[in-house]
């Protein structure tokens, strides 16, 4: 069964140049159209289970928010429909759900009314929704006097103590200290434990990683992939990394003849393999081969392999001359083989390079023009898997603690 079912949302907003052409649309009874047709979401169709946890990530201004408000009501959408089960509750941009005038006391009560609660059952409940929110007087004062901090603990504190079956969350937890994030964190915790439906959206994808169970990554009002949160992040961090760095330069035309060696081609694959892969899971074999033309043998020719980060970051390098190897002379292959790769999610770029005897002169270089993806299925953050252990150990008890206490129950 499904908390949250929606197909084919779509979202468009008229925008006028001037205030004066809505008037004269108006007016001319559509004959005549002044307006630009802006698509804040377009097609998304998705499908939450009941006691899941579903992420939204993007760029801003990439729909997000404006799916949020679709689901939870706040906006109609401009084709497709959306389908919600049980008691739902929001905690939206700022601004969203409480009446400035009225103090926190009075919108807990209305955001009670709203969801059906009745007023003496949302009494019975204030005692809890103040001590979350911890604004001490404030409770009492129009909202409108809040700083954006109350204003969310208040948001919060009302929208988790309605017993919700379904909780929508925009980037809510990014306005909080770092204490009252951490309750926000365990009250979402308890929530996922009691089998509630979350819809969570953040820029913080530490969070997006541990909370939900699948991810969707909106850009320009569309879906862009969704599913998998390890994989679906991953993409999502190699989008904003390589946009982040100067494209690589292409590939190397033919020149014809040469007088100097140079790499004839590259090949990523796994051991004992000819097809050539470019993809990889953390912990399998990687093999770079490299093929390359001596025009004039003997020539002491050394291989150098680079790999790096899409985002400019260098992961690693070596070469024939680094590692002691013999160096080849004439034309033919060499093979790097890294037995377990130990790179984490993400896309990467293999650059090669021949050089001469010594490892300074460059005959040829081929710029991260080979890449590569690397998935994993690991509960781990960063560039890569470290082999690890654990072995913790509990701190002896202090003698004088021990001392005190023995003597404290003999007074």
């Amino acid at each position: 069964m499904f908390a949250i079912e929606a197909q084919h949302l779509s979202k468009a907003y008229r925008i006028y140049s001037n205030p004066k052409d809505r008037l004269k649309e108006f007016l001319s009874r559509g004959r005549r159209m002044y307006h630009q047709e802006f698509w804040a979401l377009r097609d998304v169709s998705l499908r939450v289970g009941v006691g899941s946890t579903l992420g939204l990530i993007g760029d801003n201004g990439a729909g997000k928010s404006t799916l949020l408000q679709l689901v939870a009501g706040i906006l109609r959408p401009s084709s497709g429909q959306v389908t919600t089960r049980g008691r739902l509750s929001t905690i939206l941009e700022l601004g969203t759900g409480f009446n400035p005038e009225f103090t926190g006391r009075e919108n807990a009560m209305m955001s009670g009314a709203i969801l059906g609660i009745p007023r003496r059952e949302m009494e019975r409940r204030f005692p809890e929704i103040a001590d979350f929110a911890e604004i001490g007087d404030f409770i009492d004062r129009p909202v409108k006097c809040y700083s954006s901090g109350m204003y969310v603990r208040l948001a919060f504190a009302v929208a988790t103590s309605v017993d919700p079956d379904v909780l929508i969350i925009d980037e809510a937890l990014s306005v909080g200290d770092q204490y009252f994030q951490k309750r926000c964190l365990d009250r979402i915790e308890t929530f996922r434990k009691a089998g509630k439906t979350i819809l969570f959206c953040s820029h913080n994808l530490y969070q997006i990683r541990l909370i939900s169970n699948e991810v969707i990554w909106l850009k320009d009002g569309r879906i862009v992939d969704a599913g998998d949160v390890s994989r679906v992040v991953g993409a999502y961090e190699n989008y904003v990394r390589e946009r982040e760095v100067p494209r690589a330069p292409g590939p190397v035309l033919d020149q014809g003849p040469r007088a100097f060696p140079w790499v004839s081609a590259v090949r990523l694959s796994r051991d004992g393999e000819e097809a050539p892969r470019d993809q990889f899971m953390t912990g399998e074999e990687l093999t770079v081969t490299v093929q390359y033309e001596v025009p004039e043998p003997p020539t002491v020719v050394h291989v150098g392999v680079f790999i790096d980060r899409n985002d400019g970051v260098q992961v690693f390098g070596t070469g024939t001359h680094v590692a002691g190897v013999a160096p080849p002379t004439c034309s033919g292959s060499a093979r790097l083989r890294f037995p377990r790769l130990a790179l984490l999610s993400g896309t990467y770029a293999v650059s090669v390079s021949l050089l001469d005897e010594h490892g300074l002169h460059v005959y040829d270089h081929r710029v991260r023009e080979f890449k590569f993806e690397v998935v994993h299925n690991l509960k781990a953050l960063g560039l890569c898997y470290l082999e690890h252990r654990w072995d913790l150990a509990q701190a002896p008890e202090p003698s004088g603690r021990s001392r005190l206490a023995s003597g404290a129950a003999r007074g």
